[in-house]
């Protein structure tokens, strides 16, 4: 054996080794990253679980209106596309009752205290925030939100699209072969036919699916001061319409 081929086949060696750390290597990092999501996505669905029982609660408190559902949508929320979300482990939100004069008055100013709770619920969800760690009180945990689970999600997505496409199994295969040209003359006469789409089919990642992360879609509405006159006047509204529901709708 020549010194030439030996060099020869320790610059193939090297080429697979770096070429199969690198395949790996990418595809055992993208692993990780799809497992820490599901943890993820499970914490953010949870708050959003309770922050949908609290919409819902709100919506409660106009009586269910019409009326309450044409605020809701110029808000930036889809009220019959939130309600056909499955209701599971939901939890009870009871309004506050505030002191007024008038029935009337305590039932308005409920409905403005439970927006006002409402918003800063949706912002946290959606924003994320801090709470005292478990392990250690002295230390704050950062809670994750909607917001960065999307992000997140997208990231995956465009790294699962970059392995999917720049490293593709068959691209690495052929080229593990073509450093044996004796094997591909082999292959070539035996008529070996290969099967590149089947191999990159079977191992390609799915992309994640961001309508399917069981974490709904809550829009932060603006700032209580911002829509108190309206809400006001549709409490008020909801009130002389029917006083017995919205009554009701206090108790509830």
């Amino acid at each position: 054996m020549t010194v030439g081929t030996d060099y020869a086949d320790d610059l193939k060696r090297e080429l697979l080794t770096e070429m199969a750390d690198n395949f790996f290597s990418r595809r055992c990092r993208l692993d990780e990253r799809l497992e820490a999501f599901v943890g993820l996505r499970e914490k953010v669905a949870r708050q959003g679980r309770l922050a949908l029982s609290r919409w819902r609660a709100f919506r409660t408190l106009l009586c269910d209106s019409p009326e309450a559902d044409r605020f809701l949508e110029e808000l930036g929320f889809a009220p019959q596309k939130l309600l056909a979300i499955p209701d599971k482990d939901s939890v009870e939100v009871h309004p506050r009752h505030p002191l007024a004069l008038t029935a009337a008055g305590r039932y308005r100013k409920a409905v403005l205290a439970a927006y006002d709770d409402l918003r800063r619920e949706l912002e946290h969800y959606n924003e994320g925030g801090y709470a005292p760690d478990l392990r250690d009180p002295r230390r704050m945990r950062r809670i994750p939100g909607y917001n960065h689970l999307i992000d997140t999600a997208r990231e995956i997505n465009a790294e699962v699209e970059a392995v999917n496409t720049s490293q593709c199994p068959s691209d690495m295969l052929q080229f593990t072969k073509s450093l044996d040209p004796a094997r591909q003359e082999q292959e070539s006469t035996c008529g070996f036919p290969g099967d590149a789409c089947s191999l990159n089919a079977s191992l390609s990642y799915t992309p994640l699916d961001l309508d399917a992360l069981e974490a709904p879609a809550l829009p932060t509405p603006p700032p209580l001061e911002e829509v108190k006159d309206n809400l006001a006047n549709l409490a008020d509204s909801l009130y002389r319409q029917d006083p017995t529901a919205a009554e009701a709708a206090l108790q509830a």
